[in-house]
């Protein structure tokens, strides 16, 4: 091995076991207070005494001498520094690594994880929505508030309330219904007190239902009458094959 300088890294097992030449092996030495990789290995083989005794045993004696004392020592210290720095950088490396492959879908998923705020056209005949409030709350209209006109007989499958407010060309009605079970077509009437029936409003019951186990919000129907309040008698809420399913009194 003539030139250390076209193949250091290839020396340095011939290093440990002293069979380099005198040239070489101050040549070698420079080398390797430079060069890292080779230092690192030096200390692997270093960390190896039983294969190194089986091969001193059988190996001829060195036609020189080994790395002197104060050089190897330093070369070992320093190698050692460089392997527990190289070590230190890969358990960074894999803790970084960990925190992302952890704490990454955790983070996405906190800014992900939000309710969906859903707009939603209310639909022109029938809509379904959470119970109002009490009527004695709603805010009254410019021809003046909303009252309770009355309420279905207790006890029946469908429950139904009622309530009008009086306008300058009549009444506008709210009917309020739980207890639908669909799908079915369904109308209210206002009855006059002569007996006359004027169609308020007419809509369709999904299968679902409204006010029912799985779907407890009430149906909540508005409409109007050319009826004034006083002249109204009763309300009713037929099937439309002429079923009825409530009736509302004063």
């Amino acid at each position: 091995m003539s030139e250390v300088s076209g193949a250091p890294h290839t020396d340095i097992a011939a290093y440990v076991l002293g069979v380099l030449g005198e040239e070489d092996h101050v040549r070698f030495e420079a080398h390797l207070l430079e060069c890292p990789e080779c230092q690192v290995e030096l200390v692997e083989m270093y960390h190896l005494p039983d294969i190194l005794d089986m091969v001193k045993k059988s190996w001829p004696d060195p036609p020189v001498k080994g790395p002197g004392p104060r050089v190897l020592r330093m070369l070992l210290a320093d190698a050692a520094k460089a392997n527990r720095r190289r070590r230190i950088i890969r358990l960074a490396t894999a803790a970084a690594v960990l925190v992302l492959v952890i704490g990454g879908p955790l983070v996405v998923l906190s800014l992900t994880n939000r309710e969906p705020v859903i707009t939603q056209a209310a639909p022109t005949v029938v809509t379904s929505v959470v119970t109002p409030p009490p009527s004695s709350s709603r805010e009254a209209g410019p021809d003046g508030g909303a009252a309770p006109f009355g309420w279905s007989e207790a006890g029946n499958a469908v429950a139904a309330e009622v309530t009008v407010q009086e306008k300058e060309w009549g009444s506008a009605v709210e009917l309020e219904l739980r207890g639908l079970t669909g799908p079915m077509t369904c109308q209210l009437f206002a009855y006059s007190r002569g007996g006359e029936a004027y169609v308020v409003n007419n809509w369709s019951v999904p299968a679902k239902g409204y006010g029912v186990p799985g779907s407890p919000d009430p149906l909540v129907i508005t409409g109007s009458t050319a009826l004034r309040k006083a002249d109204v008698e009763r309300f009713e809420v037929h099937k439309q094959d002429g079923t009825v399913l409530a009736v509302v009194r004063r």
